[in-house]
């Protein structure tokens, strides 16, 4: 059997693309299932002989407008589809599975004509996973709503739908979208017009599981790439409104390719430096720091915004797998996933530095308890999530 990995936003250790690729290439290659890995041009040299990947792909996943001022965000979908076609018409021949994570309109168009242009007996089962349509979800009296937004705002939605008018109708059964988690695969499929089935996460403990019941002085971490959705324009006061909680524990920060101007950069830093409870760590986690900072952390916190989040997190995922307790943002993904795996965490509600202090200060006060919920909701978890879980799905999809 053969399955090709597709990600042209495989480039760096910045982000959940080197990890997804760790774990799901990984599993399929522990099963002796030959997985070639195609990302970016412009991987770098040191994680593409890690992952024994291709430098592949010209178009980012991330790339959208072409730059200009009036129709950038169509006339750059459909150059980028183009380039991304003739990438794919370059891969070898041969698969039984291709699949194409964290998928934008540009991959899923070219995906779409690549398998058309094929001859019916040559067409491998084509797997797209996704994670964020664009629609955004409003909260009205009556409950909550997907909208589309402007696409001279936010394109995807239109884009979405554009490209599955020319999608292979779903009885054909050898073209699936697919995502991690139940509500971007009901938003999806209501975009799409079509199933969209849900997936196991792709995320597994990364060292010997523990409970963090009993840490003293307890570490409270922010973890992730640091960019407006995640609250990085109000991490400085957000750090303030921490270290002026009553408990005692240390705070760590990763600050990574941050997504904002250089004073908020010195902000975020000046924030840290003001307290020798705080450690700010600014280099890229790989395969090796990445598992030394779940380890070092007793408690993450994602203080993040909760419109932007329509679909699970990364790093919450993380944590539930590696039995570390969550404070999260109410009302999203990641607060069902947390109550599903055992309550292992608490929530707020409001994105202000005072409110997410103060969910932080309930999780702190009730440790023990959430920490002890947290380490039997990772040891829960294989069952249900994970790469092998993921891999039976997709195996699954061939044999059907």
């Amino acid at each position: 059997m053969r399955i090709l990995y597709l990600d042209p936003g495989l480039r760096s250790d910045v982000g959940h693309h080197a990890n997804y690729c760790r774990y799901i290439a990984g599993e399929l290659r522990a099963r002796g299932i030959e997985t070639p890995v195609f990302a970016h041009r412009d991987i770098e040299p040191a994680l593409r002989a890690e992952l024994g990947a291709a430098a592949h792909f010209r178009i980012d996943t991330y790339a959208s407008s072409d730059g200009d001022p009036i129709c950038g965000w169509l006339s750059g979908f459909d150059a980028y589809s183009r380039a991304t076609y003739e990438d794919l018409a370059a891969l070898p021949a041969g698969a039984d599975l291709v699949l194409a994570v964290s998928a934008q309109p540009v991959q899923m168009s070219a995906l779409v004509e690549w398998q058309r242009a094929l001859p019916p007996d040559r067409r491998p089962t084509i797997v797209i996973e996704s994670f964020h349509s664009g629609l955004q979800l409003e909260r009205r009296d009556r409950g909550v709503s997907a909208v589309a937004p402007d696409p001279r705002r936010e394109p995807r939605p239109t884009l979405f739908r554009f490209v599955a008018k020319r999608m292979p109708p779903a009885a054909e059964g050898r073209f699936h979208v697919v995502t991690f988690d139940p509500l971007p695969s009901e938003l999806f499929a209501m975009l799409l017009e079509r199933p969209v089935r849900t997936l196991p996460l792709p995320y597994r403990a990364v060292a010997p599981l523990r409970s963090r019941a009993g840490a003293a002085p307890p570490t409270v971490a922010i973890l992730g790439h640091q960019k407006y959705e995640k609250g990085y324009d109000r991490l400085p006061e957000i750090i303030g409104a921490l270290l002026g909680l009553p408990q005692e524990f240390r705070l760590l920060i990763q600050h990574v390719d941050p997504r904002g101007p250089p004073e908020l950069q010195q902000a975020v830093r000046a924030a840290a430096k003001a307290s020798d409870r705080a450690i700010l760590e600014e280099s890229p986690a790989g395969a090796t720091e990445w598992p030394r900072l779940l380890e070092r952390s007793d408690l993450i916190l994602c203080p993040h915004r909760r419109e932007f989040y329509t679909s699970f997190s990364a790093v919450s995922a993380e944590a539930i797998a590696n039995g570390i307790p969550l404070v999260v943002p109410g009302g999203t993904p990641m607060e069902r996933l947390l109550r599903e795996s055992g309550g292992g965490g608490v929530s707020f509600e409001r994105f202000e530095p005072a409110a997410i202090a103060e969910a932080t200060r309930q999780a702190l006060q009730d440790f023990d308890r959430l920490a002890g919920l947290a380490h039997r909701a990772a040891l829960r978890w294989p069952e249900r999530q994970g790469p092998a879980r993921l891999v039976d799905a997709l195996l699954a999809l061939i044999a059907s």
